[in-house]
Formats: C-alpha cells, sequence, structure tokens
C-alpha cells in the first residue's frame, strides 16, 4: 500500500506529507505527528512483499521488527533516534527522528580541510561503537547516509538510515550487489558466503574519510578483489593530507577485514604503550623533584614518590576503562 499526503496512520497520531524516497526493500515518508512535530515513517516495500513467498514475507517482517526493536536502544546525539515500530494494517513501520540538514553527499565544498573531516568522521565513529555494542551493524556508512546538523552553533554528524536491507538480501539470493553504495561497501557484503561484522563498517567509515579529503569517490571493492583495480591513497590526490591520516585510510580499507581490525588493536596498544610511558616519565621526574629538588629527606621523598607513582596508575586505569567503553 503506497500512502498519499494527508494519509493518517495509527488513528491520526501521523499525517503523511510527502514520500522522500524508496528503494528496493523499503519506502520512507515525511509525516507530522500531533503536535506538528516533523517526523520520519519508514516501512517495507508492497513491490517486493508481493513477490515474496508468505514464509520469506514472515521472515522479511521478522528481521524488519527485530532491529527496529535493537535500534531503539541505539541513543546517542550522533545516531539518528528511532522510536518504538507500530503496525499499520498488514505493514511494519519505523517511526524515526527528522534530521534537517544536509547530507555529507550534497556539502558544498567538496574538499575538507583534515580537521574538520576528521571531526565528522570521529563522531560518526562515536555512533558505531554504540551501535556495535548493541550487537547491531549500520552496513550502509556512506556520505549521503551523514546528516549535518546545527547544535549550539557548531556543525555535527549524525548517521542515518541504517542498511538493514542488505540482511533481507541475503536471505533472497547469493549476493548483495543490488543494495550496496558502489565505492563504500566492503568485499565481504557483497557476498553471502563471508560473514560482515563491525569491521564492515570500518571500511565503509575509512572510505567516507576518503572521498572528504579527495573529493573522489575510491574506487569499489569488488573491483579491487575481483580486477585487481588500484587503490589510489588519498595523499596522490590531496598532498595536503597528512602521512597519519593516509595510513589510516588505507588501513580501515584493507581488503582482508582482519586486518582492519587488527589495525585498531595496535592502536589500542600503541595507546597503551605510550600511556605507561607518560606515567613512567612523569612520575619519575615528580619523585627526582620531591626527593632532591625540595629535600624533604630520603624516607618522606620515598614515600611521596611511591604515592604520586600509584595515583598515576589509577589516572591509567581510569583512561583504560573510558577508552574501552
Amino acid at each position: 500500500m503506497v500512502w498519499l499526503a494527508g494519509d493518517r496512520l495509527q488513528g491520526g497520531k501521523y499525517t503523511i506529507e510527502r514520500e522522500l524516497g524508496r528503494g528496493r526493500f523499503g519506502i520512507t515518508y515525511l509525516v507530522r505527528n500531533k503536535n506538528g512535530d516533523r517526523l520520519v515513517v519508514k516501512t517495507l516495500n508492497d513491490d517486493l512483499l508481493r513477490s515474496l513467498t508468505q514464509q520469506e514475507r514472515e521472515r522479511l517482517e521478522t528481521m524488519f521488527w527485530q532491529e527496529a526493536v535493537k535500534l531503539t536502544r541505539c541513543k546517542h546525539q550522533h545516531i539518528v533516534q528511532v522510536a518504538e515500530p507500530f503496525k499499520e494494517g498488514e505493514h511494519w513501520c519505523l517511526v524515526m527522528e527528522y534530521v534537517d540538514g544536509v547530507s555529507l553527499a550534497d556539502r558544498r565544498q567538496q574538499i575538507l580541510s583534515e580537521q574538520e573531516a576528521l571531526r565528522y568522521i570521529q563522531q560518526i565513529g562515536e555512533a558505531l561503537i554504540v551501535v556495535h555494542e548493541n550487537r547491531l551493524i549500520h552496513r550502509d556508512v556512506h556520505p549521503g547516509n551523514i546528516f549535518l546538523r546545527v547544535r549550539d552553533g557548531q556543525a555535527e554528524a549524525v548517521l542515518i538510515d541504517f542498511g538493514l536491507a542488505l540482511d533481507f538480501d541475503h536471505i533472497l539470493t547469493t549476493n548483495r550487489t543490488k543494495e550496496t553504495s558502489e565505492g563504500f561497501t566492503p568485499p565481504e557484503l557483497y557476498a553471502q558466503s563471508i560473514p560482515s561484522g563491525a569491521y564492515s563498517d570500518i571500511y565503509s567509515l575509512a572510505a567516507t574519510l576518503y572521498v572528504l579529503l579527495t573529493g573522489q569517490t575510491p574506487v569499489s571493492a569488488l573491483k579491487r578483489k575481483i580486477d585487481n583495480a588500484r587503490l589510489v591513497e588519498p595523499k596522490d590526490l590531496n598532498n595536503l593530507v597528512s602521512d597519519r591520516t593516509n595510513r589510516a585510510i588505507l588501513m580501515g580499507m584493507k581488503l582482508n577485514p582482519k586486518e582492519r581490525s587488527q589495525w585498531f588493536g595496535l592502536s589500542l596498544t600503541l595507546r597503551f604503550c605510550f600511556g605507561l610511558w607518560l606515567i613512567c616519565a612523569v612520575g619519575l621526574g615528580i619523585g627526582l623533584w620531591i626527593w632532591v629538588g625540595v629535600g624533604l629527606g630520603l624516607w618522606l621523598g620515598l614515600w611521596l614518590w611511591l604515592g604520586l607513582w600509584l595515583w598515576l596508575w589509577l589516572w591509567l586505569g581510569l583512561w583504560l576503562w573510558l577508552e574501552i567503553n
């Protein structure tokens, strides 16, 4: 059933304003609630539902509802907020926050400064941590699904439109090419035989940073894997990209998912080692300063040195806990 402007859902709780877009799996509508607030309602595409067997339809609708419920638990300022799903007639619907802004795909400036691009990527990275903690995968991270809105006079990125359709496609076919985003989709999302995971979103996020810094969409993972196409380094397209960011993008876009995950593990290990070194250096320096410079005496200086050492270790523990959580 296709809803038209003026149609009411849930006994008048929501009124359809217009259709925002449609894909193979879903149709998205702009609606208003009784308070006049704009929201988004997403439902499954009738054309697809009619093409399925009863068993396939029931399984698809069950997955839609299950993932919609999980999405309601993903509370973060950089994630579009999702309300409890409801059923209108025979159709499951998902109500989402309406983000009034512009997508990164429609950004006015094609090549962003590294500082601005990294700020948006960090915000979406924080959002994805919450998504992954709730055992979800976005599956469709790209500039068109990242909107910019203004909060307290500052532009911030918001992640929208989770790619639930990719798993539905997994049920019906042996590949997922119909619902992928060229240049941003990792190789494991093209085939049924390869499992997806948080590392799949890492690839897409790195590819998004690539396009923000170069103004060009990276070559698709499928062409890289099958045709051995070369991924041009971001720094070759924009010499203002730092070596560190250039390496991070290339590691995040590794074809082998394990290498993407290993990079994040290595990053955390290096940060731990740096923190340990910093504590040793600071602790030793302060201890020696108290002992020798202030001249408080051997034993008093030693006890103060040990106390400061313990205090700094506690701060390291707190820092690591915050990093992990």
